[in-house]
């Protein structure tokens, strides 16, 4: 995430009020994992399905308080989705499969990237076992059911090949991985990131939503498009 752009200060009530939103049918909670904090949301509604996108807990603490909160909300975990393939948001992959026998979903063109978790890792001084195979493989236009609840899968490269965004037309609001933060962008520096298809991506699939439509980022406080439109200095158009 780039850091050029200084964000308001948030107190720790507004933190803690952020971390768990509910809308009209549904509920997100959202964890802070890993060094790198990344955002591993569980959503769930009134059914008691949920599915876990990105999970970055790569510690024994962090994997008790998954287990706490489903344990808690009397959760059954139907799917855990990967947004893309960089170490941080899937060093939960392991433990979440086997503690819940849940789907794995991602998109295909990641894999090269995930294959690689272990080097990865490594580089950023995180520790994960054997990495579960894929499911099912997510494209445009997919939809991912859970509970009474619809998420619509967007293609959404630039940061790094496989990336998604999860879309909820009834809630109005966009999981987004790392394409695009609060104010600012994702990275394109790394392994297949683009600069130029990142902020095609933003155009085409974000700024096309409505102002009111909440983003929830893989780093960082949610957002909503039309802040970014108005006042995000990477995308003016």
């Amino acid at each position: 995430m780039r850091d050029s752009v200084l964000k308001k200060h948030k107190t720790l009530s507004e933190v803690v009020g952020q971390s768990q939103l509910k809308f009209v049918n549904m509920e997100i909670k959202t964890f802070h994992f890993n060094p790198i904090m990344v955002n591993t949301y569980i959503l769930s509604d009134e059914t008691g399905e949920a599915v876990i996108v990105d999970p970055g807990n790569c510690r024994m603490y962090e994997d008790e308080q998954i287990r706490d909160y489903v344990s808690d909300k009397n959760l059954k975990i139907k799917y855990i989705i990967n947004t893309h393939p960089h170490i941080d948001h899937i060093a939960g992959n392991p433990w979440c499969v086997s503690e819940y026998h849940a789907e794995l979903l991602m998109h295909e063109a990641g894999m090269p990237i995930y294959n690689k978790a272990f080097a990865y890792a490594a580089a950023f001084g995180l520790e994960v076992s054997g990495m579960p195979a894929p499911d099912r493989f997510l494209k445009e236009g997919d939809e991912v059911a859970f509970g009474n609840q619809r998420l619509s899968v967007l293609y959404t490269p630039g940061h790094c090949d496989g990336s998604i965004c999860l879309y909820n037309s009834e809630n109005q609001f966009v999981i987004t991985g790392d394409l695009i933060f609060e104010l600012s962008v994702g990275r394109s520096d790394l392994p297949t990131g683009s600069e130029p298809l990142l902020l095609q991506s933003i155009r085409e699939k974000i700024l096309t939503l409505p102002d009111e439509v909440t983003l929830f980022p893989g780093h960082g406080f949610p957002t909503t498009v039309g802040k970014e439109r108005r006042g995000n200095p990477f995308i003016q158009m």
